[in-house]
């Protein structure tokens, strides 16, 4: 049962949130209205839950929040091999609370349960869906998967972690400092004493990664200290002056000598016709008005100056450190930008290959967390390997493997169906490797239906001479599969099939569909295989799955002179990677009229068996819209490929470049004609985290730029090592380039841990496209695994210029 409170919300909330008032309030403000107070009473009172960890793996704990550290805790194990085990998820690392079956934990429960109960009736629900709820958190998306003792106890918990989300990362997006140090102050401080002691600083400085001066800082501490507190006869500064000390080790030069340089000619402040100077000079902002400036100094200045309209060191700091000057612009961060009405042949679309498995292609597991996770990062083509299952119900694996299994129901329900058009509303193509029998095809199309039939694109394609638009198809499903099968392959893997679990002589082949929209009510037809003397025998696919296939019909390629000849602008081909770049090597010019016409597909190659990745660059070049890239491994491929998709809004569609829509030939891109000219500084660095387990190592890090695209415009730079600082190094090194077509190039900043002995050993990175790089001073804000590192940025200066105005 939920806890009935009066508790204020300043008793719910943890007072490192509630101290920062103006921010706080402002996050609190732009957020949706929180739940009920009695909920979060609740959750940070307690319950006793069950934990399944599967079907027959059952755990009774306590489970509680604490809101100061903001971390859910659970009774440990009693058991001695335990002890030493993880007892807490951190509020910051939960992604989602989601109630009912909605894991592959509980969904493999609900199953059995359900069977149980079919074979006894009377027998009272093992498991009841209304009683579970799931907590999904870390960079691998862990599913802590608990049973509540009753229905409203259980969504008492859910809201309350939605009510603790939705605050936690506002804050944490808002990137407040302050808030930041106060929390890691709070957990060093193991006696609860509210001070540390200069030793006590020293130890969380290194866990910064900080490499300091004891005697210099020895000084800044005892400047800091001003209430001359002691604890057991040593000096002990509050959370509030510990704070004061931080920002005295931290010297960020750049950021001063830009205020000294705009401020008054005293240096302490700066005023709205300074500040105003600087964003026009320096930050190549156009027609700034006195009120937008004005309006600057009082959302980011923390002193009674701002009253006055004066901007002092600490809020420029804040402003120079904010969202506002991250690196990629910011019209392309949260909204689409691009013209959406062009036909979906002249859109580079975001897509997976074999989006079911976690890991590598022969034993990895199956899961529709895989699915949820692409579909949150804004993937718009995503990959069904379908099989006959136990139960006359279809599956989805990676056949003739040892990945495991996950239902196509469970997909359907619990991952295309919530969370299709979560992160963009634009259209989701579902790409089906079909190797499943009639009947099971049927059962397929019964599934469908019911999960999402209101969301098909049911289109008739007779008369279709160019493919709809992404804004037509917003919120619409699209099935990409083949409508004719050879008979008897549904139960072998197909040699032409473009998911093939092993290496193939053929890959990415696909059979030969019949060239109008027949009905599946047909007869068997023979077609001649192009490979061979001998003709296939195909039959149409089940007839109510048959009717699904419209504007994607897949169709082997029989080369472009034939697909220009049908012209059926809804026909859809997939190559290898390796086969496409023949194609590319032949016939480069043909491959872009192809690909302003019609989809094409190109996947990974099938020896890719550790679910490597391939450069999509050479593909995009020629137009081609489809590449899928296994999503699952964070490859130096997957961050270019995120970054090009951070543009529009990183709604999953990005508009071709002119040049490949048009039919303009000879390309531009086989002019030597140069572009776009580049310059980057990179500055310094804030707050890189350590790699590895060793609690006394700091890092020596370096920055490294590489720019992919066409084939002219690779580059790569790197800068020195700055010995033992993780927390604050400072480069000062810059680079210039030249770019021949800057509508395909995307740019990543690494940066990497040198080592003595051995590779250096990998921080964080972030790729953008490099059209939407924003001039002047940036922060790069630092990506590991597809997840944002607290607060770790680089700082650099960008100059750019069009050389074709």
């Amino acid at each position: 049962m939920a806890v009935v409170s009066t508790q204020t919300p300043s008793s719910i909330y943890p007072s490192h949130l509630l101290e920062e008032t103006p921010e706080f309030q402002d996050v609190i403000a732009s957020s949706p209205p929180p739940t009920d107070d009695a909920d979060l009473a609740a959750v940070r009172v307690g319950a006793v839950l069950w934990k399944l960890r599967s079907s027959n793996a059952w755990y009774r704990r306590r489970y509680w929040v604490d809101t100061q550290n903001m971390r859910l805790h659970y009774e440990p194990s009693h058991k001695p091999f335990w002890c030493n085990a993880k007892q807490h998820v951190d509020i910051l690392d939960i992604k989602d609370a989601r109630l009912g079956w909605k894991t592959d934990v509980f969904n493999l429960a609900g199953r059995l349960a359900e069977k149980k109960r079919a074979k006894d009736p009377q027998r009272p629900p093992m498991l009841r869906e209304d009683c579970c709820f799931s907590i999904i958190h870390g960079r691998e998306n862990k599913s802590l998967d608990l049973v509540a003792s009753d229905p409203e106890t259980a969504a008492t918990w859910v809201r309350g972690f939605k009510s603790l989300m939705t605050v936690v990362h506002a804050v944490e997006k808002r990137r407040s400092d302050q808030q930041w140090l106060k929390l890691l102050f709070n957990q060093a401080d193991k006696d609860g004493s509210g001070a540390l002691s200069f030793d006590e600083c020293c130890q969380l400085l290194l866990q910064l990664n900080m490499k300091i001066d004891p005697e210099a800082a020895m000084k800044l501490f005892q400047i800091s200290n001003v209430n001359k507190r002691k604890i057991k006869g040593e000096q002990a500064v509050d959370a509030e002056e510990f704070i004061q000390f931080y920002q005295l080790l931290l010297v960020r030069p750049e950021i001063e000598t830009l205020f000294r340089k705009y401020s008054e000619d005293d240096g302490a402040s700066m005023s709205p016709n300074g500040l105003r100077q600087f964003l026009e000079k320096e930050q190549s902002m156009k027609d700034v008005k006195a009120e937008f400036a004005v309006g600057l100094i009082r959302r980011f200045d923390p002193s009674p100056s701002k009253e006055m309209g004066r901007m002092t060191l600490a809020g420029f700091t804040a402003l120079m450190t904010s969202p506002m000057f991250e690196i990629l612009d910011e019209s392309q961060r949260d909204q689409v930008v691009q013209n959406m009405t062009h036909p979906l042949s002249h859109y580079f679309m975001a897509s997976s290959h074999n989006t079911y498995l976690t890991g590598n292609q022969l034993t990895s597991e199956s899961s529709i967390e895989a699915y949820i996770s692409v579909l949150k990062n804004g993937c718009r083509c995503i990959e069904l390997d379908l099989w006959d299952g136990p139960d006359g119900e279809p599956v989805i694996y990676h056949g003739n493997t040892l990945t495991g299994t996950v239902p196509v129901k469970d997909v359907l329900n619990d991952a295309i169906k919530p969370f299709a058009f979560k992160t963009s509303t634009y259209p989701l193509f579902l790409s089906f490797e079909n190797h499943l029998c009639l009947e099971q095809q049927a059962v397929l199309a019964t599934q469908i239906k019911d999960a999402i039939g209101d969301l098909l694109c049911l289109m008739d394609v007779a008369d279709m001479k160019e493919l709809p638009s992404p804004e037509q198809l917003r919120n619409k499903i699209i099935i990409k599969a083949k409508k004719y099968m050879s008979i008897g392959s549904h139960n072998a893997p197909s040699p032409t099939s473009n998911s093939s679990p092993a290496p193939s002589p053929t890959p990415g082949k696909e059979e030969q569909p019949a060239e109008n929209n027949q009905s599946s009510s047909q007869p068997v037809v023979p077609l001649p295989d192009a490979n061979s003397s001998q003709e296939k025998t195909l039959q149409p696919i089940a007839k109510d799955l048959f009717d699904m296939v419209n504007i994607c019909e897949a169709v082997k390629f029989h080369g472009f002179a034939n697909s220009l000849k049908k012209d059926k602008c809804y026909h859809i081909s997939s190559f290898s990677e390796g086969k496409a770049l023949d194609l590319i090597t032949e016939s480069s010019e043909e491959f872009v009229r192809h690909t302003t016409r019609q989809l094409v597909r190109i996947y990974p190659a099938a020896t890719r068996t550790t679910s490597s990745n391939f450069s999509p660059f050479p593909h995009w070049a020629v137009g081609s819209q489809v590449v899928a890239l296994n999503y699952q491994t964070n490859s130096k491929e997957m961050r270019m490929y995120r970054g090009f998709f951070r543009q529009n809004g990183n709604c999953g569609y990005v508009l071709k470049p002119q040049y490949l829509i048009n039919n303009t030939f000879p390309l531009p891109l086989q002019h030597d004609k140069l572009q776009k000219y580049l310059k980057v500084r990179i500055i310094s660095g804030q707050y890189l985290p350590k790699v590895g387990e060793n609690e006394n190592s700091i890092v020596d890090p370096y920055v490294t730029i590489k720019i992919l695209g066409h084939s002219a415009d690779t580059f790569s730079f790197r800068t020195r090592v700055v010995a033992n600082n993780g927390f604050n190094p400072y480069w000062d090194e810059a680079v210039e380039v030249f770019l021949r077509a800057p509508e395909l190039a995307v740019i990543c900043f690494t940066v990497k841990d040198s080592q003595t002995i051995g590779a250096s050993r990998f921080i964080g990175s972030y790729s953008l496209p490099v059209n939407h790089i924003s001039p002047g001073y940036r922060h790069v804000p630092l990506v590991r695994n597809g997840e944002p590192l607290s607060s770790a940025t680089i700082c650099i200066q960008v100059e750019m210029k069009d050389l074709n105005d």
